[in-house]
C-alpha cells in the first residue's frame, strides 16, 4: 500500500468515528429530552402536590375554626343555662290577692322570699284600705284588709304594690266578690 492509501484509511476511520460520535450525540440528545420531560413532569407533580397540601391545610384551618366556634357556642349555652337555673332557684316574692268574705280581701305572700316594707301604690277616691307602714309578709303570710267602694267610686280592678328590692310595681287583679 502506498502512503496515500494509508491516509485514506485514517480519513475513513475519522469519518467512522465522527459518525459514531454523531449517533451517540443524537442518542444523548434524545435521553436528555426524555430526562428534561421527566423533570418537567416531576416538577408539575410536585407543584400539584403542594397545591393539594395547601388546600388540605386551608381545610384543616377552616375545620379548626368551625370547631372553636362550636365550642364557644356550647360554652355560651352552658353559661346561659347555668345563669337561668341560678335565677330560677333565687328566692322570690310572689304576692296574691284573694277575696275572703264581705269587704275583706287577703294579700298573701306565696313566694319563696319574705316581702319587706310592702306598700300599696293605688290611689283611692273613697276610703282606701289601711296598710301599716313597714308591712312585712313572710313566706305564706296573710295580711287581711278591707276595701270599700261607693256608687261614685268603685273598688278598682287592680291594685299596685311594691316592696324593698322591687324596682317596678306589681299589678294584682282584685278578684270580684262571689
Amino acid at each position: 500500500m502506498s502512503g496515500t492509501e494509508w491516509g485514506d484509511v485514517a480519513s475513513w476511520a475519522a469519518f467512522a468515528l465522527a459518525g459514531g460520535a454523531f449517533v451517540v450525540s443524537l442518542k444523548a440528545r434524545g435521553d436528555s429530552r426524555r430526562s428534561a420531560a421527566a423533570t418537567v413532569r416531576a416538577a408539575d407533580a410536585a407543584e400539584a402536590s403542594v397545591t393539594e397540601a395547601r388546600k388540605s391545610a386551608d381545610g384543616a384551618v377552616r375545620s379548626a375554626s368551625a370547631a372553636e366556634e362550636a365550642l364557644a357556642l356550647q360554652r355560651d349555652d352552658a353559661s346561659a343555662r347555668r345563669a337561668a337555673e341560678e335565677e330560677a332557684r333565687r328566692p322570690r316574692v310572689v304576692l296574691d290577692l284573694q277575696h275572703h268574705r264581705g269587704n275583706t280581701w287577703h294579700l298573701i305572700n306565696i313566694g319563696t322570699a319574705p316581702a319587706l316594707n310592702v306598700r300599696l301604690l293605688t290611689a283611692f277616691d273613697f276610703r282606701p284600705p289601711e296598710f301599716p307602714e313597714g308591712l312585712s309578709l313572710g313566706l305564706g303570710a296573710v295580711h287581711p284588709f278591707v276595701l270599700f267602694g261607693s256608687i261614685s267610686s268603685l273598688i278598682p280592678a287592680h291594685l299596685e304594690f311594691t316592696w324593698d328590692g322591687l324596682d317596678d310595681p306589681v299589678r294584682l287583679r282584685v278578684p270580684p266578690k262571689p
